[in-house]
């Protein structure tokens, strides 16, 4: 084993199917760091005792498995018994590139750590669908990270309680790749005009508050606009 190249091994294992990098992970030593790190490429919290344990005996080990991860989702959490939770798990995801929440609360305890910019550096995808949260954590979400390339916020329930936060680190970036924007969250157009987040590929639901904001802001980078229930085109009868 020791004769055959690194780069020889690492194309192997990206090739097998990911029933078999348990096995590959026991092959050698030089096997298991490679094996790993595609088998925990992308994991998933389906309630709240996952990510508690994930916290407590997985995430202590910064170079570890932690540092595997690129894909999170997060399904079907409509409350948390421990708000911190939420915070703690996404901190703990050094190399995380993509996060997707659906059906999920996103607690106002989070808010101070995403507005000040502590953790998704990396995140370059975020998806956001059927949440339950304020104002302010869906603003804090959608506006804080840095690298963001792709977003799509959909459906999702945002109640007015509390204003932004007044340490909000809102990054400097052009346009996204991708807005995909749907359901109603009240004033979307208005707070994302007003820190200027356009997009060169544009998705919205023509039913969504504030419309026509976004379509004027991005006017000047779209350069792929969709439009979903687009009433104007119905022929009358």
């Amino acid at each position: 084993m020791d004769s055959i190249p690194q780069e020889l091994i690492d194309t192997i294992i990206d090739n097998v199917p990911k029933s078999s990098l348990l096995s590959c992970s026991l092959v050698a030593r030089r096997w298991r760091r490679k094996s790993q790190r595609r088998a925990l490429d992308t994991i998933s919290f389906l309630f709240e005792g996952e990510v508690n344990c994930w916290c407590t005996d997985i995430a202590q080990d910064s170079d570890g498995i932690s540092s595997y991860v690129r894909h999170v989702r997060i399904y079907e959490i409509p409350s948390w018994d421990e708000p911190a939770l939420f915070s703690r798990m996404l901190g703990s995801l050094s190399s995380l590139t993509e996060l997707t929440i659906l059906s999920t609360h996103i607690p106002d305890e989070s808010l101070g750590p995403i507005s000040r910019g502590e953790f998704g550096k990396g995140i370059t995808t975020l998806h956001l669908s059927y949440l339950s949260c304020t104002f302010a954590a869906m603003t804090s979400m959608t506006l804080s990270f840095p690298n963001l390339k792709e977003l799509w916020v959909e459906n999702c329930e945002v109640t007015p309680e509390g204003p932004l936060p007044t340490d909000l680190v809102i990054p400097q970036r052009g346009p996204l790749n991708l807005l995909v924007l749907g359901g109603s969250w009240d004033g979307t157009g208005e707070v994302l005009a007003k820190f200027r987040l356009t997009s060169s590929r544009l998705s919205l639901d023509a039913y969504f508050k504030d419309v026509e904001q976004l379509l004027l802001l991005s006017s000047e980078t779209v350069v792929e606009l969709g439009l979903r229930g687009a009433w104007f085109l119905r022929v009358p009868d």
